[in-house]
């Protein structure tokens, strides 16, 4: 079984702990936090803690396969990956597919995504690198979703979308087809979005509307 590390020990951690468990091929080894001390036990399962083992700086010191980065906001995954990379240059980022998730043919996941349970993306799509594919999403045909791009949960998005590098649907939010939404753009919970969106902004609303530009990497969760 491969060993593998989870890098963030925050709630979504926990979600993607739960799905890796469900694998059952993987031996999870434990967390890095840069924010929690050694040991700590983050969650227990089957009369095991699961603890932290360190931070970033000390993934060398750490004997592991592979690594998820479990963090829920685009950015700050972003600078996760950036900081291990320089540490650990060749760390093998490994994507974590639910075994409750439906992958179509001609599906392409790259590497450090992770689709959660009830999710379903059709055939043609592409979602990148440290991606977040969440909850009951449905992903129609040929979208793509650039790099640290994520959905919250109960997303549905038609055919031929595609979606920027860092940009986040929100909860329950609907993207009609052949709609394109720019880089580190936020789309509000439960909107509805019918028109193609810039970058850097925030919309909402049914249709949604452009609310106002979004300050670089604001946070969003």
């Amino acid at each position: 079984m491969k060993k593998i590390l989870i890098l963030g020990s925050g709630s979504h951690s926990k979600v993607i702990f739960s799905e890796i468990i469900n694998l059952k091929k993987y031996k999870i080894i434990g967390f890095i936090d840069e924010n929690k001390k050694k040991n700590k036990k983050i969650i227990s399962y089957k009369k095991k803690d699961y603890k932290i083992l360190g931070k970033i700086s000390d993934l060398k010191k750490i004997n592991f396969d592979c690594a998820v980065i479990g963090v829920g906001d685009n950015s700050i995954r972003k600078k996760i990956m950036d900081k291990a990379e320089i540490i650990k240059r060749n760390i093998k980022w490994e994507r974590i597919i639910s075994i409750n998730a439906k992958i179509s043919i001609n599906v392409k996941i790259g590497s450090g995504s992770v689709i959660i349970s009830g999710s379903n993306i059709n055939v043609g799509t592409k979602i990148g690198s440290h991606c977040l594919i969440n909850s009951c999403s449905s992903i129609d045909h040929d979208n793509t979703f650039s790099d640290f791009s994520s959905t919250g949960p109960g997303v549905i998005t038609g055919g031929n979308v595609t979606i920027g590098k860092y940009s986040h649907l929100g909860i329950g939010s609907k993207i009609k087809n052949n709609i394109a939404i720019d880089m580190k753009t936020i789309i509000g919970g439960n909107s509805f979005v019918n028109k193609n969106c810039k970058n850097n902004s925030i919309y909402f609303g049914v249709p949604a509307k452009f609310v106002k530009t979004r300050t670089k990497f604001d946070k969003y969760l």
